[in-house]
């Protein structure tokens, strides 16, 4: 009995057992079934997404996933040449022209850079002048690297003349000068007015530029040693079947250094310009007005309260007391004294002589006719007018007033000092025709004879009078302007020479 349950218990153990190994084989089946229908059906690619990630870059990324983010580097704005403080950096920041890389550069470069107070000798003379030529040379589209020309031609001297008779920073020629209609006087040399002068020197450049088919190599030699002279060179290796290049040229010494003395001047620009040469503000520190008719030079520096060194500095084409006599009759001056020259030529034309006056915001007619010595009633008639409505902008007529002149007959130099001036001088004064005037009315309102004042005008002294006409009167008086000035003021005036002496270069080479 006893063995028969054992065998039973047996066989119920190994049927639960089969039954057991059974069910792990389906499932172990059904999982490889699963298995293989799941690759199958998923790509290949979603498999490996789901493997454990590693520290290991992936290969490729899922659609699904974002993209890195680029780093953006800050737009910097790019100054215009205006926007920039230092007037070398508005130079050399248009520079357009190749420098040639040259033995004869790199020897001037090397002297440049082995002179360093050069620059500091070069930036205190360009300083009052240097804005408005830059200014003209953008206007005019040309090549930022002509601005330097000046320094090579005269080391920016605007007193220098040379053995040859070039004179001024650009160093024109008399018929040069001529030419591009520069007014030469005794005692005024258009070609040291630094603005006149840039003119005439662009206009010069200009020119050469398109003669010799927009070579500025070329119009640069040219300009320094004349326009024939290049052409025969150019017609000499033509026929010789040789470059007609600057390089290729044979012309003087001091042309084949001319030009690259600029084109190092160029060079050491770009790379010290703005760290090494002293700056120059990119501002205008001079304006220019126009006083419209001949001056002396002690009136205008009392008009603009500038001192007469200043004066003579500024304006170094006037030798001596009195602006040029044919014109111009323009004036440079320190632009923060521009504010003295309109108070006294604008709003207080009587004392130049003025006849009109131009209508400013809250001006009367009673204001206008104490001001300048007259009635309401004179205005109105003068004027046409039917009452007393003025505009702003209006331009009344005054009635004739004795000006005070603008020019004073010395008779000796002002630049020589002197201990008294003279009891009477003659003074020079511009008096305009206006309708129902005669010789004899006007000699009778300056207390002078009709005759001379026919004499003084090269008129008969019964002709009549044409509206408009200038006529020049001449009257004698003590003079209100003492000719001995201040030390301070004519300390350079004191020698006339100075302003007329040969200056050697201080750049030999």
């Amino acid at each position: 009995m006893t063995q028969l349950l054992y065998m039973r218990n047996t066989l119920t153990l190994t049927l639960c057992f089969i039954s057991l190994v059974a069910c792990q084989s389906t499932k172990s089946s059904q999982d490889a079934a699963f298995v293989a229908a799941e690759s199958i059906l998923v790509p290949k690619k979603a498999i490996e997404l789901e493997q454990p990630m590693t520290s290991a870059p992936q290969a490729s990324l899922p659609a699904s996933a974002p993209k890195p983010i680029k780093a953006v580097a800050p737009k910097i704005k790019t100054l215009q040449p205006y926007e920039v403080t230092n007037l070398w950096q508005r130079i050399t920041m248009q520079f357009t022209l190749p420098v040639p890389n040259n033995s004869i550069i790199k020897k001037r470069i090397n002297w440049y850079r082995q002179h360093p107070n050069y620059m500091d000798t070069i930036s205190a003379r360009a300083q009052p002048f240097f804005y408005h030529i830059v200014k003209e040379i953008e206007r005019r589209k040309l090549p930022l690297e002509l601005a330097l020309l000046p320094i090579v031609e005269s080391d920016f001297n605007t007193k220098a003349y040379s053995s040859e008779g070039a004179a001024g920073i650009w160093q024109l020629m008399p018929e040069t000068a001529k030419h591009f209609k520069l007014n030469r006087e005794p005692w005024y040399d258009g070609r040291l007015d630094t603005q006149l002068s840039t003119h005439a020197a662009l206009d010069y450049l200009e020119y050469l530029y398109e003669r010799f088919n927009h070579d500025w190599l070329l119009a640069i030699a040219a300009y320094n040693s004349g326009e024939s002279r290049v052409l025969a060179a150019i017609k000499k290796n033509r026929k010789a079947k040789k470059s007609t290049d600057f390089w290729s040229l044979k012309l003087p010494k001091e042309t084949t250094n001319y030009v690259p003395r600029l084109f190092a001047l160029v060079e050491i620009a770009k790379k010290e310009g703005t760290k090494k040469w002293p700056v120059i503000a990119n501002k205008a520190n001079t304006v220019t007005v126009d006083i419209g008719q001949q001056f002396d030079m002690l009136i205008a520096a009392k008009l603009t309260k500038t001192d007469m060194k200043t004066l003579y500095q500024l304006n170094p084409a006037i030798l001596g007391e009195k602006s040029a006599k044919h014109g111009p009759f323009t004036l440079q001056i320190p632009i923060e004294k521009a504010r003295y020259f309109d108070q006294r030529y604008v709003h207080h034309s009587e004392i130049l002589g003025l006849d009109h006056y131009q209508v400013q915001k809250k001006d009367s007619l009673y204001q206008l006719a104490k001001r300048f010595k007259t009635t309401v009633n004179q205005l109105k008639d003068l004027n046409q007018l039917n009452s007393d409505v003025i505009k702003i902008g209006q331009t009344l007529k005054l009635p004739a007033l004795e000006p005070i002149p603008l020019t004073i007959n010395y008779q000796i130099s002002p630049f020589i000092m002197r201990s008294a001036p003279p009891e009477k001088i003659k003074v020079s004064v511009n008096y305009i025709v206006k309708p129902g005037d005669t010789l004899w009315k006007i000699s009778r309102l300056y207390h002078v004879s009709h005759r001379e004042l026919a004499e003084w005008n090269q008129l008969n002294s019964q002709a009549a009078l044409k509206l408009g006409k200038k006529l020049t009167i001449w009257l004698e008086q003590t003079p209100s302007v003492p000719i001995e000035d201040s030390p301070s003021q004519n300390s350079l005036l004191t020698n006339p020479t100075l302003l007329l002496q040969k200056v050697t270069s201080i750049n030999p080479i």
